[in-house]
């Protein structure tokens, strides 16, 4: 059940509806049976083994409480994260590890006479990389000294809850499970919100990133792409990625908001980072924040040498690409952005020395022209990035980076993508979404600019507003392309 399906659009009204109108007792098993419908509307069986780490973790989560203190508390912690980060690598990497063990022992200088492992073709369960993460913060923030969640529902809840089950973002339990105790009264404020962000995701989705699907799709498999192409591909593709990400964050935070639930927010203009470490500050901030508190803190942080946190930083994006997907091209994008982190912090470091140099390069990025170099060069790096992200294989990436360089082969190539830009919708999409962001982010503040008669269409929380939210909702539905594209992020 996709957000911007047909089945969501029933399925959600229902679930607000019944919310609503139940007495408080009763919202969180309202919610729980939702959440489950929810997620076994996919795979039914899957929904089982969600319930089983769901009860294994609220046992070890009451065990490791009551036994922190004593010397089996850290074997009791042990066995928890082993739980699940076992689940989350059979299903997600088991082929991963079979196939690369397969090519290496097929090298013809190894002269080994061995038999292929057989793939197992495991269904990977949707949401897994997520709902593991999650339940893994639990398990150590108890051990650290946490209270852990006596109520089965409300624990159930803090990884099944339908808003965020599939792609996050990744919650921290102490926020989530503090406001199912909490007793709700219908706001009508955040009720509109709450339907803004979910229209506004709505319209990133089916009418921005399921527009450009197609585009990168035919751009990345192309077997001779010239140097416009390579660009367009990748320009493409970085917003189809931020669109249907970041549309599935404003439509899960939107769902849960009308419903009174604050999920954090996972973007904050990312495309706008001064460098990469703003970058990752701005982008997937849940995950940036986890792969922080529960892998490089853990690894030693910022308390160790110099050398060994760039090493620290250097594993930790290494492993967060690994954590994106069951391929080589996954962790050479994260060893490119370590990399590039490391570079960054030793830049950072630089421009705190008192050398003359030092004073003159913080002078130039203090400026209109530093400031607009810095986010145009980090946002090169960041597309370059996304040519590993978005390739089906290494092979595949090097061939669109090597169409990228301006040689003179790739210039002389024509631009076979224009046909497909000039029939397509994305332009009129872009615009409309530009256009919709400044009617909602400026209707306040031109309110005082209006004359009197027609103040009242720039102010909050009337008929116009609605007449704006149905707006974007036809153009939304009026831009999608006849076949819906799945969600990025459900792959992970």
């Amino acid at each position: 059940m996709l957000f911007s399906s047909v089945a969501y659009l029933l399925f959600f009204p229902v679930v607000l509806a019944l919310f609503w109108l139940l007495p408080n007792r009763f919202r969180s098993l309202l919610l729980f049976i939702a959440s489950y419908y929810f997620y076994m509307s996919w795979i039914p069986a899957y929904g089982l083994l969600l319930f089983a780490l769901t009860v294994g973790n609220y046992f070890l989560g009451l065990a490791i409480g009551a036994f922190r203190e004593k010397p089996f508390g850290k074997g009791l912690l042990a066995l928890a994260v082993l739980l699940n980060l076992s689940t989350l690598c059979y299903f997600k990497y088991t082929d991963f590890f079979l196939a690369s063990i397969n090519k290496a022992l097929a090298q013809p200088w190894l002269s080994l006479n061995v038999s292929a492992f057989p793939l197992q073709h495991v269904l990977l369960p949707l949401g897994i990389s997520f709902f593991v993460f999650e339940f893994i913060h639990y398990v150590v923030d108890v051990h650290r000294g946490s209270s852990p969640v006596k109520n089965f529902i409300n624990f159930s809840l803090f990884a099944a809850f339908f808003p965020s089950q599939i792609a996050g973002p990744i919650k921290r339990y102490q926020q989530f499970v503090k406001q199912l105790d909490e007793r709700r009264v219908f706001s009508g404020a955040l009720f509109e919100k709450g339907l803004a962000l979910l229209l506004q995701g709505l319209f990133k989705k089916i009418a921005i990133a399921d527009n450009l699907s197609n585009l990168v799709a035919h751009g990345f498999s192309m077997q001779t792409l010239g140097c416009a192409d390579a660009w367009v591909s990748a320009l493409a593709f970085a917003i189809q990625i931020y669109c249907d990400f970041s549309g599935y964050t404003d439509m899960g935070r939107g769902s849960a908001l009308m419903m009174g639930f604050d999920l954090p927010d996972n973007f904050n203009y990312p495309y706008l980072a001064k460098n990469l470490s703003d970058f990752w500050k701005r982008w997937h901030i849940s995950l940036s924040t986890w792969l922080r508190d529960y892998l490089y803190i853990a690894l030693g942080g910022n308390r160790v040498g110099v050398y060994r946190r760039y090493f620290n930083l250097f594993m930790t994006m290494l492993l967060g690409g690994l954590w994106h997907g069951a391929s080589w091209h996954f962790v050479v994008w994260g060893a490119f952005h370590g990399l590039g982190l490391i570079f960054s912090h030793t830049y950072d470091q630089y421009l705190k020395e008192q050398s003359s140099l030092a004073e003159r390069m913080r002078q130039f990025h203090s400026g209109k022209l530093g400031t607009a170099v810095s986010i145009v060069s980090t946002f090169l790096f960041v597309l370059v990035g996304w040519v590993f992200f978005r390739a089906e294989s290494m092979s595949e990436a090097l061939r669109v980076l090597q169409a990228m360089l301006p040689t003179g082969h790739s210039l002389s190539l024509p631009f076979t993508l224009y046909g497909e830009i000039q029939h397509s919708s994305v332009i009129s999409v872009l615009l409309s979404y530009s256009i919709y962001r400044l009617a909602v982010d400026n209707c306040s503040r031109l309110a005082p600019l209006l004359p009197e008669t027609f103040k009242n269409l720039a102010a909050p929380r009337i008929p116009a507003r609605a007449l704006l939210y149905l707006a974007v909702f036809f153009l939304a539905v009026s831009f999608a392309p006849n076949a819906a594209s799945p969600f990025i992020y459900f792959a992970f």
